[in-house]
Formats: structure tokens, sequence, C-alpha cells
């Protein structure tokens, strides 16, 4: 599975997680569906043909965010990002903007900041700092930081290095349809990355990336069976069904 995460030997496992793609500049999901103002935002942010926003809607916006309002924040740091604030893309003012939401404790934020302190956007790198804000959305339930603070991790950037935790956070990201999460696990269980080397829980991974259009895991598919006898292939496909089970509980939920 070296063609994945372009694994070498030296390090083995943890070169492996050192090469695991990170989805920092994914786009956040903002949560409970706004209304009025924020709702405005989106239109805004969701027309890629436009070049600034009209001042009187990054008025309307800064009214609110100035008021305290958590969401305008967001957007707010969105739109700058974006430039659609002065016309050019501001990360200095998107990672003030994101601060002030995220200690405010919204979600979103605080995974926005995380990326921009961990790339170093708008300010200086600050791996503890990003670490940090990917936990607390992680434990909001955001599947991207909990994709994110897994990674960092298991590569003991801005934390202390701790596989074991670093794996659970990287299931609970997989469950919730985080592809790189579950090509993750895939590599992990493969290679043995704080963990015995185990085909069939690397299979059940890696069947899941696939099912969700993966083009890697699809053709990394038969290089796990090939190591398979017929056993481990079935006991396989019951892990993949359990994994299935568990995802859509914590879906309903």
């Amino acid at each position: 599975m070296g063609a994945f995460l372009g694994v070498c030997l030296l390090g083995a496992a943890l070169s492996a997680l050192a090469a695991l793609p990170s989805p920092a500049s994914a786009h956040a999901r903002p949560g409970p569906a706004p209304s009025g103002t924020v709702q405005l935002a989106q239109s805004y942010l969701g027309d890629r043909t436009l070049e600034r926003a009209p001042d009187f809607v990054v008025e309307r916006y800064r009214d609110r965010a100035e008021s305290g309002d958590a969401r305008a924040q967001f957007y707010l740091g969105l739109m700058a990002e974006q430039g659609l604030i002065t016309g050019t893309p501001d990360d200095a003012a998107a990672r003030g903007w994101f601060e002030r939401a995220a200690r405010h404790g919204y979600p979103p934020a605080q995974y926005k900041l995380g990326v921009m302190l961990e790339e170093g956007r708008g300010g200086p790198p600050d791996a503890k700092g990003a670490a940090t804000n990917y936990r607390q959305a992680a434990d909001s339930g955001m599947a991207e930081a909990q994709y994110n603070y897994a990674l960092m991790m298991s590569q003991g950037r801005g934390l202390p290095q701790d596989i074991p935790t670093a794996i659970r956070w990287f299931e609970r990201a997989a469950l919730a349809g985080v592809v790189e999460a579950q090509m993750a696990l895939a590599e992990i269980h493969s290679v043995g990355v704080g963990v015995p080397i185990d085909p069939v829980e690397a299979w059940a991974w890696l069947k899941r990336a696939a099912e969700a259009g993966n083009a890697e895991a699809l053709e990394l598919l038969p290089q796990i069976e090939a190591r398979m006898d017929e056993p481990a292939k079935e006991e396989a496909r019951k892990l993949k069904s359990a994994h299935d089970t568990l995802a859509q509980i914590r879906t309903e939920r």
C-alpha cells in the first residue's frame, strides 16, 4: 500500500503517517442552517464569479460580528479568506475573525482557525494552537477536525504523539465518512502503525473508501485481498458490515 502514502522503510510506519494527506484546505461545515444575514453570506460565498461583496452586505455582517455574533464573525472570516471584502484574499483578517468566533466556541471557526494555525496562514504557524482548536471542534462532532486532530497526534505535532488514541480519532472520522481517515486506517493496519499488521481490518476500511469512490482504494483492494485466505475475507466482510451499522447508528443520533 506504499503507493498511497509513499511509505518508505526508513521509519516505516511512522513515515507513512507523516505522508498522510491533510484536508486542512477543505471547507468547514457551517453547522446548523442559519437564517437571515447568514444566508446572505452563503449566497455570496457560493458565487465563484463574484470578485467582491457589496459594501452594504459587508457592513451588515460587520455590525453583527462586532456585537458578538459568532456566526457572523465566522462568515466574515470566510469572506475575507475568499477576497470578498476588499477584492483581495486577506488571510490575516480571516484569521482574526476566525479567532473571535472560535473564542465563542463556534466549531466551524475552531476548525478553520486550526487550519490557518497549522499552515501558518495570516500569521505565524502554531502547531499547538492548531491541535487545540482541532480538538475543540472534534469534540463537537466535526469529522474533518477529528481527522486533522488524529493526524497531528499520530505525528506528534502540537501535542505528544499517541498512536493508540490517534487511531480512535481516525476511527471516529472514518465512520463519519472522511475518506482520508478511512485510508489512514487502512494504511495503519496494513503496515502495523502502533498495532499488529491486520489485513482484515485494513480491507474493511479500504472497502469503505472504495465505496466512496476513492480510486486509490479501488486499486489497492486486490493487493490486500491477495494476502488473505477465504476465512479472512469472510471475516473482513463481516467487519465491514459492522462498521456500516455503527456508522448508520451514529448518523441517526
